[in-house]
C-alpha cells in the first residue's frame, strides 16, 4: 500500500485551478532556491526563513528548471502544461499545452527543454520556439530528469524503480535498476549522480561508472534534487514538510520545515555564464612540447555557452612570423583531463558551423573547434600535427 500512497500525490494531475499564474516577491538573485509547493513556486533567500511566493494560481506545479536567460519553467500537472515566468519580475506565460501529467524538465546545454509526461510515459523535447517533439518514449512513469556533461539525458523512472540513460542521439540504456520509487536526479561538479529514492528515504550517489553508495538516509519522502552555486545538495522532503540542505560531507541545514509545507521539486538560479576572450602565442616543436591555453567558463546554468577554439599557424605569415607553425592540431579538455574535442583541418568536421559565425581560419591546415560548453576550466592544446616546429596562435571567443 505505500507505493499507491506515494504513486497518486506525485503523479496524479489535480483538478485544475482556475486561478492566473501571478507573481510577487519579485527580488531575486543568483542561489536563491526554488520550490514548486501545492499550488506555488516559492522562493528561498535565507536559511531559516519564511519562504517567499514567487508564483501563485498553479494547479499541481511539478519539476522546474533555468534556462540560459535566466527565466524560469514550471511542469504543471494539474494543468497539463507548462509555464514560464521571467525573474525577477515573474510574469508568466503558456510554453506548452495539451500534456499528461508533466513531472520532470531539463535543460540541454543548447537550450532545448526536456519535459517527463508521467501520464503517457514519454520524454518530449522542446525548441526554444517551442516545436515539440517526441524523444523517447515507452517509459512507465518518468519523473526527474538531469543532463551529464557528456550531453546524457538520465530519467528517473517512477513506476518502474530504474534511471534510464540516453544519448543525444536518443539510444537508450539502463543504468541502474531496483530503486524504489526514484524521483529526482541532480549531478555534482565531479559527474557524480544523486538520486532521492523516495520509497526508502534516502539519497543515493552513483559515480559515473554506475557504482552506488548511500549519501544520507532517514528522510520521509525526499523527491526534487538540486545543487546550489557552491556545491550544496538541496533537498525536497515532501512527507517531512522540510526543504534541506546537505553539504558535500553530508551536513545538513533544514531551509525551511512546515506541517503546512509539501514541497516537490526545487532549481536554483544559476550564477550566468562568463568568458573573456582569450590568445596567447608560442613555440610548438613538435612531440610534447606543445602551447598550453587555460581558459574558465563562469557560472553554473543548464544551459552552456558557446565558444571557438582556433589553433592558427600558417596564417602568420601574413602578420610578419618569419617560422609559423605549418600544421597545428588542436584539442580540447575538461577540468580532470578527458578530451572532450580536437581537430586538425577546421573544414574537416564543422566547416558550415564555423563559416556561419564569421570565425573560420584562412588556411585550411589550421584548427577549429565550435563546441557549447557547461561552466568549469578548460585547456586547449596546440600541437604540431606533422612533427614540424613554428609558431602558433590559440584562440578562444565567447560567441554568446
Amino acid at each position: 500500500m505505500q507505493k499507491t500512497k506515494f504513486l497518486r500525490p506525485f503523479l496524479a494531475a489535480l483538478v485544475l485551478a482556475t486561478a492566473p499564474e501571478v507573481a510577487s516577491n519579485a527580488r531575486a538573485a543568483a542561489g536563491d532556491v526554488y520550490e514548486t509547493n501545492q499550488g506555488n513556486v516559492l522562493r528561498f533567500v535565507t536559511v531559516g526563513g519564511t519562504p517567499g511566493t514567487f508564483a501563485s494560481g498553479l494547479s499541481n506545479p511539478k519539476g522546474l528548471v533555468f534556462d540560459g536567460l535566466g527565466r524560469l519553467y514550471v511542469a504543471d500537472a494539474g494543468k497539463q502544461s507548462i509555464i514560464l515566468y521571467t525573474v525577477p519580475d515573474g510574469s508568466g506565460t503558456t510554453f506548452a499545452s495539451g500534456l499528461s501529467s508533466p513531472i520532470g524538465l531539463a535543460m540541454d546545454t543548447v537550450g532545448n527543454l526536456y519535459e517527463a509526461d508521467a501520464g503517457s510515459g514519454s520524454i518530449f523535447k522542446f525548441a526554444g520556439d517551442g516545436t515539440k517533439s517526441t524523444f523517447a518514449a515507452g517509459l512507465s512513469g518518468p519523473a526527474g530528469l538531469a543532463f551529464d556533461n557528456s550531453g546524457n539525458l538520465f530519467v528517473a523512472d517512477f513506476t518502474a524503480g530504474t534511471i534510464l540513460k540516453y544519448t543525444a542521439a536518443g539510444a537508450q540504456s539502463t543504468f541502474a535498476t531496483g530503486l524504489n520509487l526514484p524521483a529526482g536526479l541532480a549531478f555534482d561538479g565531479a559527474g557524480n549522480l544523486f538520486v532521492s529514492d523516495s520509497g526508502t528515504g534516502t539519497i543515493f550517489q552513483f559515480t559515473p561508472s554506475g557504482t552506488k553508495t548511500t549519501f544520507v538516509t532517514g528522510l520521509s519522502a525526499p523527491f526534487g534534487l538540486a545543487f546550489d552555486n557552491s556545491g550544496n545538495l538541496i533537498v525536497a522532503d515532501n512527507k517531512a514538510g522540510a526543504t534541506l540542505r546537505y553539504t558535500p560531507a553530508a551536513v545538513k541545514t533544514t531551509l525551511f520545515q512546515s506541517n503546512f509545507n509539501t514541497p516537490q521539486f526545487v532549481a536554483v538560479e544559476p550564477l550566468s555564464h562568463q568568458l573573456l576572450n582569450i590568445s596567447t602565442r608560442g613555440l610548438v616543436q613538435g612531440g610534447q612540447n606543445v602551447l598550453i591555453a587555460g581558459f574558465v567558463v563562469g557560472g553554473n546554468g543548464p544551459v552552456g555557452t558557446t565558444v571557438i577554439v582556433r589553433a592558427l599557424g600558417p596564417s602568420l605569415a601574413a602578420a610578419g612570423i618569419t617560422q609559423p607553425l605549418t600544421d597545428p592540431v588542436l584539442e580540447l579538455h575538461d577540468a580532470s583531463g578527458t578530451l572532450i574535442a580536437s581537430n586538425n583541418n577546421w573544414k574537416d568536421t564543422q566547416e558550415a558551423a564555423i563559416s556561419g559565425r564569421n570565425f573560420a581560419p584562412s588556411d585550411i591546415r589550421e584548427a577549429a573547434i565550435l563546441i557549447t560548453l557547461h561552466g568549469g576550466a578548460f585547456t586547449a592544446i596546440v600541437g604540431s600535427a606533422d612533427g614540424s616546429t613554428g609558431t602558433a596562435l590559440v584562440e578562444v571567443y565567447n560567441l554568446q
